[in-house]
């Protein structure tokens, strides 16, 4: 369809593209549009689809060329950006469009794009992986976290709150003599600093049907406006008290774990797992490093819209994490301009990591097969005990199907580039590597 393409570079990730089509293709392009518009147009002295064409376009003339502009201008362009490998990473900008009676269409698209670059050959960087040992005090921490994650809490009526423990409670805030929060069988864990830290405190040694004043002084930066730099009085009543009750660790713990015959089994496991988990850490730094080197090894310029993209998404996934707290970012306080501005560097090796290592990916022909991607769907399903179909057709909907293709690229990328260096593991104690 393309009878001519002129790149040119505007400035580093900017082509422009002069496109021109033949006049065939525009003649073949404005005949159907007009056979299309005969079939349905209304003129007076005409039944329809017996229209001449020169009444036609004294009617239709402009709605024409808009149709048929509207169809060449994307199909050409996407013709274009293929046969020329061009990976546009912004909406296209069309100007210059002129279409005359005979003539070669023609048109002009601006466009930022991926940056083509060549990577620097990386098989001669050597890094040191530090492993932390895991020990006999770490396993018995791990021991402690899945006894603690199976305790079961009871109901009491006459003993006293401890931490750890469940409480039911009521209160009214007041500020000044006025209400300022309000909370009905209100659920708190001691000892989680879910609620109010100070708070959940004092509450420790009341018992069921108890009530007690809690005065709270709040900062001037407390993250609630509302709240910040006030006094507030608690009325707080407790209506329930739900003791914890941790199960012995032994053989009949592991078992009733399922899948393990006895508390060594057990123990195997934590350990294990612990290992993988110190593995990976190292693994990360080591793969920070790479990135870094490789970003000082390939310096280019970046699209300044992948840049602001990165960001936007920075600061969503922080707000994201503090609302899962309980913490409204927009009442806080916080400058979020400010925020968003500090974003920007680490934005920017974000971004210059992702092009580097799809790169390698392209040239050491890394793929993501559908029973890959389907396989972590499945897991991300298990853990939020969500249909594997659902989860999958929901993130088809909003794109997050492709981020995740795009995570799991890079992933392997990482681990084929790791198996070309020359990385020597040492294996320190957890307090050595704290201290450095």
């Amino acid at each position: 369809m393309i009878l001519k393409v002129e790149i040119s570079d505007v400035k580093p990730s900017v082509k422009k593209l002069k496109i021109e089509v033949s006049t065939e293709i525009v003649n073949r392009e404005i005949d159907e549009a007009y056979k299309n518009i005969s079939k349905s147009a209304n003129i007076q002295g005409f039944r329809k689809g017996k229209a001449p064409r020169k009444i036609l376009e004294q009617h239709y003339k402009e709605r024409v060329e808009s149709d048929v502009l509207q169809r060449i201008i994307p199909k050409t362009f996407a013709e274009a950006i293929k046969e020329h490998n061009i990976r546009p990473v912004t909406q296209p900008n069309v100007e210059d469009i002129k279409m005359e009676h005979g003539e070669p269409l023609s048109f002009s698209v601006t466009v930022e794009t991926l940056p083509d670059i060549t990577i620097k050959d990386f098989g001669h960087l050597e890094f040191t992986r530090t492993i932390v040992r895991v020990t006999d005090e770490d396993v018995d921490k791990g021991l402690k976290g899945i006894q603690e994650m199976q305790a079961e809490f009871e109901s009491s009526d006459d003993q006293p709150l401890e931490g750890n423990d469940h409480v039911i409670i009521d209160y009214e805030g007041f500020s000044d003599n006025h209400l300022v929060r309000k909370g009905v069988n209100h659920p708190v864990f001691i000892g989680s600093k879910s609620f109010i830290p100070e708070f959940e405190e004092r509450l420790i040694g009341l018992k069921k049907g108890e009530s007690k004043d809690i005065n709270i002084s709040f900062p001037a930066n407390h993250h609630d406006k509302e709240l910040a730099g006030k006094e507030v009085n608690f009325k707080t009543t407790v209506r329930e008290v739900k003791k914890r009750r941790l199960k012995p660790i032994d053989d009949n713990f592991a078992k009733e774990l399922g899948g393990f015959d006895n508390l060594e089994a057990l123990k195997s496991r934590v350990r294990g797992d612990l290992e993988d988990r110190e593995r990976k850490t190292a693994d990360s730094k080591i793969r920070n490093e790479l990135v870094d080197k490789l970003i000082e090894m390939n310096p280019f310029e970046i699209p300044p819209q992948l840049i602001e993209e990165e960001m936007d998404s920075m600061v969503h996934n922080t707000r994201h994490q503090f609302a899962s707290q309980g913490i409204d970012l927009d009442k806080s306080g916080v400058d979020m301009n400010k925020m968003r501005d500090g974003f920007r560097d680490p934005a920017i090796r974000n971004v210059k990591s992702d092009i580097i290592l799809e790169k390698i990916g392209e040239k050491e022909s890394i793929t993501v097969s559908d029973t890959e991607l389907d396989d972590e769907i499945k897991k991300y399903a298990l853990s939020m005990r969500e249909n594997f179909q659902v989860l999958k057709r929901r993130m088809q909907g909003n794109g997050s199907i492709d981020r995740l293709r795009k995570r799991l690229l890079i992933d392997k990328t990482f681990d084929a580039i790791i198996k070309l260096l020359k990385v020597s593991d040492i294996h320190t104690d957890r307090e050595s590597e704290v201290s450095k």
